[in-house]
């Protein structure tokens, strides 16, 4: 008799797979109410003999999904080019302990550009993840774009601290 909508959904999501803004619920002809907070009692729904609920939806399926796919693409991406900057970060790391010569502060002053460049990459890929336009029935790629997002930021985080050690190396060298 507790029972809420809440509760009906969870259910349905666990016996098809079908998400919860995904699903849309008819009893006995009316359209039950997407409020999860109503009760069932509240929202109209009977039961007896011959109770039936039509549960119109689809499962989330990544194959076919496009947003998703752009999603996992970027993700690719993210991936690539946080192997880039560990590369760069050894190469910093080296540089940084040798001596000050005009060899390596040309190399350093080279690195100070590839490691602007790869955030101006990373910076890209977050603009591409921002473009998306997803509906409320696509909590699977809403998710996976927040991870990506996530992740991209750990990485652009990473790259700065790269220049920022690249720049204090380059000012001590200047001075």
């Amino acid at each position: 008799e507790d029972a809420t909508m809440q509760h009906l959904c969870e259910k349905i999501v666990e016996l098809t797979g079908v998400s919860i803004p995904g699903q849309k619920l008819i009893c006995c002809g009316k359209q039950l109410p997407k409020d999860l907070t109503v009760s069932l009692k509240e929202a109209g729904f009977t039961t007896g003999v011959g109770s039936r609920i039509m549960i119109l939806g689809k499962k989330f399926d990544p194959e076919h999904d496009t947003d998703y796919k752009r999603i996992v693409e970027v993700e690719n991406k993210a991936i690539s080019m946080e192997k880039k900057i560990e590369e760069v970060s050894a190469e910093v790391d080296g540089v940084c302990k040798g001596q000050i010569d005009k060899n390596i502060y040309a190399e350093a002053k080279s690195m100070q550009k590839r490691v602007k460049g790869m955030n101006e990459d990373l910076q890209k890929q977050l603009e591409i993840l921002d473009s998306f336009s997803l509906n409320e029935d696509q909590p699977e790629c809403k998710t996976k774009r927040k991870a990506v997002a996530t992740k991209l930021n750990q990485a652009m985080d990473k790259n700065d601290v790269i220049l920022e050690k690249l720049n204090q190396w380059i000012k001590q060298g200047l001075a």
